[in-house]
């Protein structure tokens, strides 16, 4: 038996949510954790990746169109989520552009686009 092969269920029950999901690093991990069992919800904010992935993986996956960038978005990802599982256990948030700021001074202008002094 391989590692991978021994690490395979050691994610059974859990229920994940990963932004970014649908590509790159978001999408490896999306497959990594629903090989080891769990439950993967993914976003992204194109249908068409979002729709590959989810036939890429076929099972325990299920895609939400979104853009981290806007907060609706990402209550309506985390609230689908619950609502389907009840739960979340692990949320990979992948997907965004870094904006710096000192600690204590992060504002939701920053997060929405604004720019910081610092």
């Amino acid at each position: 038996m391989t590692t991978n092969e021994k690490q395979l269920g050691k994610l059974d029950g859990t229920i994940a949510l990963i932004t970014g999901g649908d590509s790159g690093i978001g999408l490896a991990t999306a497959k990594r954790f629903v090989n080891e069992g769990a439950c993967v919800f993914i976003t992204g904010r194109r249908k068409s990746e979002l729709d590959a992935a989810v036939k890429e993986m076929g099972k325990n996956v299920t895609a939400i169109p979104g853009d981290v960038a806007n907060l609706d978005d990402l209550d309506r990802s985390s609230l689908k989520s619950k609502s389907k599982k009840g739960k979340i256990d692990i949320l990979f948030a992948n997907a965004g552009i870094a904006k710096y700021a000192p600690l204590g001074t992060r504002t939701e202008k920053l997060f929405e686009g604004g720019i910081a002094q610092v």
